[in-house]
């Protein structure tokens, strides 16, 4: 839990920053103003006697979705979630503990750890927040995770999908690992987090995190064909070649699956039946090979960090661990090995 409970208020070396702080304040406008700029608008009040909140809101980017943090540190209500922003919310709470309505007459309480899951552009939705909360959340547009769906799924999402509201995850759960993950990588890569291929992968993998949740609540999905024997159908192909022609952009397994023209699900259980491997595993081989040529071409000004860099790498230390487990030697041996036959 602690790189969740300082989620956004240090950088990559444990120190303080404030790139991500928005606002902190005592006035209910100011605080409405950035609501309604970060999340959505909503109506927020509180809960007895009338106060001023104590608002301390953070807030940055992972791909086209927000990573927040938020506490009012007074006891609210909040309802009237617009659906016109076409979003959904998951909450993950990090202090104190809420209580989420699934119905006016059934609540769900999260405490620290615990998150909820709600689409809040299809149905309503109140949240009950003790005076000592402290939520970190993601806010991701609808559109994506119904391509999402589309894409992994290889049909549209029913309507029914959107209308589940969820309490999932607390300690040792996967869910509470992803977001650990996506709050290290914010403090060690903010600018891949926003815009970079980082922030492509850790969004997908939170929207289908998100969206098996969903799936699991409704009795879960059909299962996989079985591919049969025979040659390696075309979209096999087509997904190499993709991958390929696009693996310095480190593409997502679903950009990789809709450029084949298949579902995420049988573009994968095509490659475990006539490839024997992941797609994963094919694109990372791409990328591992990609960066070796480069290093191997590279002159005397060579660095191992910017040619990681050109093929989306971020944490040179797993991308040293995993070249040197593929090619037996260090980036950096590959480097010296050039720069010593350069000098004969």
């Amino acid at each position: 839990m602690n790189a969740l409970q300082n989620a956004l208020i240090v950088d990559g070396s444990g120190a303080r920053t404030e790139a991500h702080h928005v606002v902190s304040t005592t006035d209910w406008d100011e605080m409405y103003s950035w609501s309604d700029r970060i999340y959505m608008p909503y109506e927020v009040r509180p809960t007895g006697p009338a106060q001023a909140p104590d608002a301390r809101m953070y807030a940055s980017r992972i791909g086209s979705s927000i990573l927040s943090r938020f506490s009012y540190n007074i006891p609210v209500h909040i309802q009237d979630w617009s659906r016109q922003e076409d979003l959904a919310i998951v909450l993950t709470t990090i202090r104190g503990s809420a209580r989420h309505w699934i119905d006016s007459r059934k609540p769900a309480d999260t405490g620290v750890g615990e998150a909820f899951l709600v689409d809040t552009s299809r149905t309503d939705y109140w949240v009950d927040f003790d005076p000592h909360h402290l939520q970190v959340n993601v806010t991701l547009p609808h559109e994506l995770l119904a391509r999402l769906y589309e894409r992994w799924f290889g049909e549209p999402p029913r309507d029914d999908l959107w209308l589940r509201k969820l309490r999932f995850g607390g300690a040792g759960s996967a869910w509470l690992a992803l977001m650990e993950y996506a709050s290290r990588c914010m403090a060690e890569f903010p600018e891949q987090m926003a815009g970079g291929p980082l922030g492509r992968h850790v969004e997908e993998a939170i929207g289908m995190h998100l969206l098996m949740q969903w799936v699991g609540a409704g009795g879960g999905a059909s299962t996989l064909p079985d591919a049969g024997p025979g040659i390696a159908p075309r979209s096999v192909r087509e997904a190499e070649h993709y991958m390929v022609r696009h693996a310095r952009q480190a593409p997502t397994v679903s950009e990789v699956a809709a450029a084949a023209g298949v579902s995420v699900r049988t573009l994968s259980a095509a490659f475990r039946r006539f490839r024997g491997m992941t797609v994963q595993d094919f694109l990372r081989e791409e990328r591992l090979k990609g960066v070796r040529a480069d290093l191997l071409a590279a002159g005397p000004q060579g660095c191992v960090r910017t040619i990681a860099a050109q093929w989306g790498y971020c944490s040179m230390g797993l991308f040293a661990a995993n070249y040197r487990r593929r090619f037996g030697e260090l980036p950096s041996a590959s480097l010296q090995g050039y720069r010593r036959s350069w000098k004969i």
